[in-house]
C-alpha cells in the first residue's frame, strides 16, 4: 500500500508540472559558440499591385516578388555581378492595376548557436537570418522571429531556402527587403508623403468635430512612415527546428513546444548577436533603429511556437532586453487534445482527415522526446496496415515533404501491395485521405472517443479535460498531449493576434476559441470566414489572398503586415489588455 501511494504522490508530482518542464537552463541570453557559415544576397524583382481587400474593404497595395537571383554566396564575385533586369510593364488585370517592377535584395546569412535538446544536453543548430541591403542606407526597424510550419523534408527548412518563393520563409524573409510590406506606402519616401498629405486632406473632410486632434494623428503616423517604422527592414531570423537544418540526422520533437521555443529564442539572440558582431557581415549590417521592438510570427506548428516564444519570453522575464511587443500566431495548435478531440469528433461522424500525415508527426514527436512517452513505441496506438504504408520511415528519412506523403498514399490506393490493388483500400481513399479509425488502432481510438463523449460540452472552454489519475499506454499519450498546451500555466503580459480560419479541418478552429477563452483579454482574435482550409488559409495569412482571387507567386501584405505594424506601435512594456481592438 505505500509503495502504491508513493508511485501516486510521484505521479501528481509530476502531472502538477505538466506545463512546466524547467529548460531555463544558465546561459539562456547569453549566445555561445555562434557562427556565421556562410553570407550572401538574394534579389528579386518587385512588382506594385493595387487590390481591394475583401476583408476590409479597403484598396491596399501589396507587393509580388518576382525571383531574379537566387542565393549565389560561392560565386566570388556575386556582390558586383550584373544580372538581367525583367521588362518594365504596366498593365490592367482583371481590375488589378500593376505598376513598374522595381528591385528588392537583402542580406542573408546562414548560422549556428548552440542550444539544448530535450534531455538538457547541448545541441549545436541551424537557421538562416536576413537584414537590409546596406546600400538602402536606412536603420533595421525591428526584430522579427519567424517560426517555420509543419515541414516533413530536409530541403523546406529556412535554411535550405535558395531564394524568394511562395510559403511562409519567403514572405516573412522578404520583410527584410526595402520594398515596404505595410498598408499605407509605397516604395520611396515622397511616395509616403504624397500619400500622408492625402490622408490629412480627407481627414479634414471626414472629422467634422475636432479636426485639429485628427489631423495631428495623421501627422504623427506621417512621421512614423518617413522615419521608416513600417514592418519593413527587419532582421527577420527563423531558426531550423531541431531535426532540420543541420541537425536533419535528429528527430524532431514535434509539437513540443517549450523545448522548441527555448531554441528558437537561443536562435534568435545568437543570430541578432551574430548580425552586429560577426566578422563575417562586416559592411553588410546596419544599425537598429532606436525604437526597435521583437515581434514573433509564424502560420501552422509555426503558430503555436510563436505562441509558447511568447510564453517563453515572459516567463523568463526576457521581454524588457527584446522589447517584446507580441506574437501574430495563425491557425496554430495550441492545445493538441483539443485538436485530438476535433479529429475524434469528425470521425464519430464518418468523416475524413484532410491531412493524415498530421496524427503520425504528432505522435511520433511525443514518441521522441516527451517524458512520459520514452518507453512506448509508435505499435502501441496506430493500425498495424497504416504502419505498413511506410509512414515512419517517410517522417523518418526527411526527404519526403507533406505534399510527397499524400501522394504516395495516393499511389497505395490506386496500386496496392505486391499486386493485391484493394490492399489499402480499407484504410486509405483515392485522394490520399483517410479516417482516424483507420490510422489508429483499436485501443487508442476507443480511450478518445470515451474522452470525447465525456467532456464534448467542455473541451473547448477554458475548462478543458480533466488529466488522467494513472499511468498506461494511453494515458501517457493524453499526459504527453496535455503538457504542450502552451494556453495553461500563464496570464500573458504582451498582446497576441490570432488569425483561424473557421474551415481548417487540419488545425480546427477550436483551437482559437479555447485560447482566447484561456487567455482573455491579451489574445485578439480574427476569424477567417472565406471557407478556406488549412493550406490556402496559409496563403490568405502570409499573402492577404482576397477570396482566392489573388494569386501571385509572393504577396506579403494584408494580414501578417497590418498585424506587424499594429505591434511595433504598441509600447514594447507597460502595454494593457485590451489595448487592441482588431486588427
Amino acid at each position: 500500500m505505500r509503495k502504491v501511494l508513493v508511485g501516486f504522490l510521484m505521479f501528481m508530482a509530476v502531472a502538477l508540472n505538466i506545463s512546466a518542464q524547467d529548460l531555463n537552463l544558465p546561459g539562456l541570453t547569453s549566445p555561445v559558440n555562434v557562427k556565421v557559415t556562410d553570407v550572401g544576397r538574394m534579389s528579386a524583382d518587385v512588382e506594385e499591385e493595387v487590390v481591394t481587400d475583401s476583408l476590409t474593404g479597403r484598396q491596399d497595395t501589396i507587393y509580388q516578388v518576382v525571383p531574379r537571383v537566387v542565393w549565389k554566396s560561392e560565386d566570388a564575385d556575386f556582390m558586383n555581378a550584373q544580372h538581367s533586369r525583367r521588362a518594365v510593364t504596366t498593365s490592367t488585370v482583371k481590375g488589378k492595376i500593376h505598376d513598374k517592377f522595381a528591385e528588392m535584395t537583402v542580406t542573408v546569412f546562414k548560422f549556428t548557436y548552440e542550444s539544448i535538446n530535450h534531455a538538457g544536453e547541448t545541441v549545436t543548430l541551424s537557421g538562416m537570418a536576413a537584414g537590409p541591403d546596406p546600400k538602402d542606407g536606412s536603420k533595421v526597424s525591428n526584430l522579427l522571429i519567424g517560426t517555420h510550419i509543419t515541414i516533413t523534408s530536409n530541403s523546406e527548412s529556412p535554411s535550405e531556402m535558395k531564394t524568394f518563393k511562395a510559403g511562409d520563409s519567403g514572405v516573412l524573409f522578404s520583410m527584410s527587403g526595402s520594398a515596404s510590406l505595410n498598408l499605407t506606402t509605397g516604395l520611396k519616401i515622397g511616395q509616403k508623403v504624397a500619400k500622408g498629405v492625402v490622408d490629412i486632406i480627407k481627414t479634414v473632410g471626414q472629422h467634422l468635430v475636432s479636426p485639429a486632434d485628427a489631423i495631428k494623428n495623421d501627422v504623427n503616423k506621417l512621421h512614423d512612415w518617413i522615419n521608416g517604422v513600417d514592418p519593413a527592414h527587419c532582421l527577420v531570423v527563423m531558426p531550423d527546428y531541431e531535426g532540420y537544418g543541420d541537425t536533419h540526422l535528429h528527430a524532431h520533437p514535434y509539437l513540443y513546444e517549450e523545448l522548441t521555443a527555448r531554441q528558437v529564442l537561443d536562435g534568435a539572440v545568437a543570430a541578432r548577436y551574430a548580425y552586429q558582431h560577426d566578422p563575417a557581415l562586416k559592411d553588410l549590417t546596419l544599425k537598429f533603429r532606436n525604437d526597435w521592438r521583437t515581434i514573433v510570427c509564424g502560420y501552422s506548428q509555426g503558430g503555436a511556437v510563436a505562441m509558447a516564444t511568447h510564453r517563453f519570453i515572459e516567463q523568463n522575464h526576457m521581454d524588457e532586453e527584446l522589447r517584446f511587443t507580441g506574437s501574430i500566431c495563425g491557425d496554430g495548435p495550441y492545445d493538441p487534445m483539443s485538436t485530438l478531440m476535433y479529429y475524434v469528433m469528425k470521425d464519430v461522424e464518418g468523416k475524413t482527415m484532410s491531412m493524415p500525415v498530421v496524427l503520425p508527426l504528432i505522435v511520433k514527436g511525443m514518441l521522441d522526446s516527451n517524458p512520459y512517452m520514452r518507453t512506448h513505441k509508435a505499435e502501441e496506438y496506430f493500425n498495424p496496415k497504416f504502419l505498413e504504408t511506410g509512414i515512419m520511415d517517410m517522417l523518418n528519412d526527411k526527404k519526403h515533404s507533406t505534399g510527397d506523403i499524400e501522394n504516395a498514399f495516393k499511389d497505395l490506393y490506386k496500386n496496392g501491395k505486391n499486386g493485391n490493388e484493394n490492399y489499402y483500400r480499407d484504410i486509405l481513399e483515392s485522394n490520399g485521405n483517410a479516417k482516424m479509425r483507420n490510422i489508429m488502432n483499436e485501443q487508442c481510438l476507443k480511450y478518445f472517443t470515451d474522452i470525447y463523449n465525456n467532456y464534448k460540452n467542455k473541451y473547448k472552454t477554458a475548462e478543458g479535460i480533466p488529466l488522467p489519475t494513472k499511468r498506461g499506454v494511453m494515458e501517457d499519450l493524453h499526459m504527453a498531449l496535455a503538457s504542450n498546451d502552451i494556453t495553461n500555466g500563464w496570464t500573458p503580459s504582451h498582446h497576441i493576434l490570432l488569425f483561424h480560419s473557421q474551415a481548417d479541418t487540419t488545425v480546427p478552429y477550436d483551437n482559437a476559441e479555447r485560447a482566447v477563452a484561456k487567455l482573455g483579454k491579451w489574445a485578439v482574435l480574427h476569424t477567417a470566414t472565406m471557407g478556406h482550409d488549412h493550406l490556402d488559409s496559409g496563403e490568405d495569412f502570409f499573402a492577404g489572398a482576397s477570396e482566392g482571387l489573388v494569386k501571385l507567386a509572393l504577396q506579403g501584405d494584408l494580414r501578417v503586415a497590418v498585424a506587424i505594424e499594429t505591434l511595433i506601435k504598441c509600447p514594447y512594456k507597460d502595454q494593457k489588455a485590451g489595448d487592441i481592438k482588431s486588427w
